[in-house]
């Protein structure tokens, strides 16, 4: 029964995209950004049906539909809190943005309760209007940076925790085995934020025509109420949505709309876009392991995205290949592996790789291949460095009455078990391998960008850029999202129109019945979750990588810094 009812869903949900919503002229399509939006490519018909969250690539294809669409006069932005980085914010931003210089009206709705707004005020100043919701509480209060560190944690459960690290700024050593910042890891964190926070006021103050002298006193004074956010030149009124679609309405009736899960039924071909020339985006979005695929959350698998690469570049139908990376990093074998294949992908076609919120050590490794590098200026990238842990876990399995007998052949058959403590020579052993993978990780920077190994290594030693930092060292090589890539890629080719590429995303979808079991098997975990045991998840997110990797060499940051 459930089969049939299944495929009756898929039948009308087919028979529905292909004829495309009804819209009415004048309407304005009503975007609703709460949350968090995935990485990779746009949700098909069978993950809309059963209700998978939106990608970046959904919001920016619907943005980019608008912008062409006769029948949309514009957009309105419902703003909850937002689940996305700085670079995400940013692309995001620059897509509306466009469809302003469409000569289409952009609205922005903020409906954040009483907490921090900074990013959320920042993606709405982009808009011709900023309301508040009546009952909202947005708090402009500036910007600060989260860092967790376990070093405290390994002595209350008889742990020994072994880390080692290349170079000073590789602060993923620190946060496992520290308990504070070590000063080289307080002076890259200070030099993030300073320049996240300048591309905030810098921006805001130029949008709402203010100086950034009144844009920093605002956030110092933190405005809280939605009242106090239009007096301070932040917002333009207070209104619900509903006054919202009165007031841009004629004749007493409210201006027609239409909802983003109606409007992804409209399709690019129907209105004359992407289907043009066929660009490849190879979606390298996780942490980076060697190998295959498995079960799991989302991880760059090295094999999986070697034959996404070399699948695009034999296909004689696909003009350039994007890469797009959203990787903290992970495994140097793995990250080799990509490296390897991006270079003899860039033999037979251009290309271009775009970095998302985080693309840092391995995510960076992989990317420094590519002809040319575009990132946000909020991306998180850089990380030229090497880290090594492994925990000894032997008192606590004593206390707990666990014990263990080991039999072995060869010197150092037991390096890696987590029994014991490595010995002078193991560590030894272990430096040279971690000074080996860095002279590798230079030199494939130094290959790719066309830069000597000395020169990366000062700029590198572990430490994090943001974007625009990384294009002042020559990291990369423009400021840009994944549709200024796209852009790039399209030029490279002899494309003028970038709108009419039709992008092929890669690595391909799976069966249907897999991806059926796959979000079946992930809404029944969710829905027995337990609400305590979400909270749990929540409060443990920034060190989740950590805690999920294998123990060995690693070339990876823990998680991008959270800054909001």
């Amino acid at each position: 029964m459930f089969r049939l009812l299944m495929v009756a869903s898929l039948i009308v949900g087919v028979w529905y995209s292909m004829s495309g919503p009804n819209i009415r002229p004048g309407s304005y399509l009503v975007l609703d950004l709460t949350g968090s939006l995935e990485e990779g490519q746009a949700n098909g018909l069978l993950n809309r049906l059963l209700g998978r969250g939106r990608s970046l690539v959904d919001v920016t294809d619907a943005l980019l539909k608008v912008r062409h669409d006769g029948r949309i006069a514009g957009v309105i932005v419902r703003l909850g809190p937002l689940g996305s980085g700085w670079a995400q914010t940013q692309e995001l931003r620059s897509a509306l943005s466009l469809v302003k210089a469409e000569g289409k009206k952009v609205v922005a709705l903020v409906e954040v309760e009483l907490e921090s707004a900074s990013k959320e005020i920042y993606l709405a100043s982009v808009a011709d209007k900023v309301y508040v919701a009546p009952a909202a509480a947005p708090v402009f209060n500036g910007l600060a940076a989260h860092f967790t560190f376990l070093g405290g944690v390994w002595p209350k459960i008889d742990v020994a925790m072994q880390v080692e690290k290349i170079r000073e700024y590789k602060s993923a050593g620190d946060e496992l085995a520290r308990e504070s910042m070590s000063d080289a890891h307080r002076e890259m964190g200070e030099s993030i934020l300073s320049d996240t926070e300048s591309n905030l006021l810098q921006t805001i103050a130029a949008a709402r025509n203010l100086t950034i002298a009144e844009v920093k006193a605002v956030a110092d004074r933190s405005p809280s109420s939605a009242k106090e956010l239009v007096s301070a030149g932040l917002a333009d009124g207070v209104k619900s949505r509903s006054e919202i679609l009165s007031e841009m309405g004629k004749g007493g009736e409210p201006v027609p709309t239409i909802t983003d899960d109606d409007y992804a039924d409209v399709r690019l071909g129907s209105l004359g876009i992407g289907d043009g020339p066929k660009i490849a985006v190879v979606h390298a979005a996780g942490a980076i392991q060697y190998g295959d695929p498995g079960r799991g959350r989302s991880v760059v698998a090295s094999h999986q995205i070697a034959e996404a690469l070399q699948n695009a570049a034999a296909d004689s139908s696909i003009s350039a290949i994007v890469l797009r990376v959203a990787s903290p990093g992970g495994s140097p074998a793995g990250s080799d592996e990509i490296w390897t294949e991006v270079r003899e992908a860039a033999r037979k076609k251009p290309v271009i790789a775009s970095l998302g919120d985080v693309a840092a050590s391995g995510g960076y490794y992989i990317a420094s291949a590519a002809d040319r590098i575009v990132a946000s200026p909020g991306t998180v990238t850089g990380s030229i460095g090497v880290v090594m842990f492994k925990p000894d876990i032997s008192a606590l399995l004593t206390r707990i009455g666990v014990h263990t007998q080991t039999l072995t052949r060869g010197r150092f058959s037991r390096l890696m078990d987590l029994d014991k403590s490595f010995d002078d020579a193991e560590l030894s052993l272990v430096r040279k391998q971690m000074n080996d993978i860095y002279a590798l990780f230079l030199d494939r920077v130094a290959t790719g960008r066309k830069m000597k190994s000395e020169a990366v290594d000062r700029i590198g030693g572990g430490r994090v850029w943001t974007g625009q930092q990384a294009l002042q060292n020559g990291l990369v090589d423009e400021l840009g999202g994944l549709s200024d890539a796209v852009r790039i890629a399209a030029a490279a080719v002899g494309i003028h129109d970038a709108d009419k590429v039709r992008l092929v995303h890669y690595p391909e979808s799976g069966l249907l019945s897999r991806d059926l079991l796959r979000t079946g098997a992930a809404a029944a975990a969710t829905a027995f979750e337990p609400t305590m045991v979400r909270i749990a998840a929540d409060a443990l997110e920034p060190i989740e990588g950590l805690l999920s990797l294998e123990p060995g060499v690693q070339v990876l940051i823990p998680e991008l810094p959270r800054i909001d």
